[in-house]
């Protein structure tokens, strides 16, 4: 975990550093120079979140402002963020991905949305544990998690659930009800107006597994980003953010 630990470090400073004081020079150094962005709210390359982070240090700075929610999820050269935090009156829902390539930053994707007002859950889109634990049930908690999405996701087993999904599970998307039962009656409910097709990254750390997939939402191109929180080998907790592919 070594590696790990070294990436979110460098990820959680960029954040504190570039983001929050305009520290532009950081942001030079840790970002490289072939650095692909796929974020539709920014300009191609490393001249691009250089000039993104330069307007943002030239914004005024709120008079007081919350403490931003921050989670951190890595493996191998991947770090995973969950952020929340208030952006002009509106509770913004983030995910970001970055890829490391020899110690720099060479790749980022990222889902953007707002909190709506109204939840059939309850619940934040982003808030719950921030801690990662069972570190040594990494591999089996991603193993667990895969073929909960090949089988439930992909393949529309709902008599499955129960193999995978803890009865009382809590729910953070907005449209789907607290436990197992409001998780298949979302998924029969909209089998054909969301489709998820193409897998392209999964990263799990400890008890989080983070689901990067490809798919529609209305016949729109869509990138998903799925996060699960596992239990004693069942899924206790769901988050998901997503984003329009233009």
């Amino acid at each position: 975990m070594q590696l790990e630990t070294h990436n979110k470090s460098l990820i959680r400073d960029f954040y504190r550093r570039a983001v929050n004081q305009g520290d532009i020079a950081f942001a030079e150094q840790l970002i490289a120079d072939d650095y692909i962005q796929h974020s539709n709210a920014m300009k191609p390359g490393k001249a691009g979140i250089i000039e993104a982070l330069t307007f943002m240090k030239q914004m005024p700075k709120p008079a007081s402002a919350s403490t931003p929610y921050f989670r951190l999820i890595a493996e191998s050269d991947f770090v995973v963020t969950n952020l929340s935090f208030d952006w002009e009156g509106r509770q913004k829902v983030v995910v970001d991905l970055f890829r490391f390539d020899n110690g720099k930053v060479a790749e980022h994707w990222d889902a953007v949305q707002d909190q709506p007002e109204t939840s059939l859950n309850g619940h934040a889109m982003m808030d719950g544990p921030l801690p990662i634990v069972d570190a040594d049930l990494t591999v089996t908690n991603k193993k667990i998690t895969i073929e909960f999405f090949q089988q439930i996701f992909i393949g529309r087993q709902l008599d499955a659930l129960p193999q995978f999904v803890a009865t009382d599970l809590v729910q953070h998307q907005p449209e789907i009800a607290n436990g197992i039962n409001g998780l298949q009656a979302f998924l029969s409910q909209n089998a054909s107006a969301i489709s998820r097709s193409v897998v392209h990254r999964i990263i799990a750390e400890g008890d989080f597994v983070v689901i990067q997939f490809e798919g529609t939402v209305a016949q729109k191109a869509t990138m998903f980003y799925d996060i699960f929180r596992l239990r004693q080998g069942l899924i206790v907790e769901h988050w998901s953010v997503n984003q329009l592919i233009h």
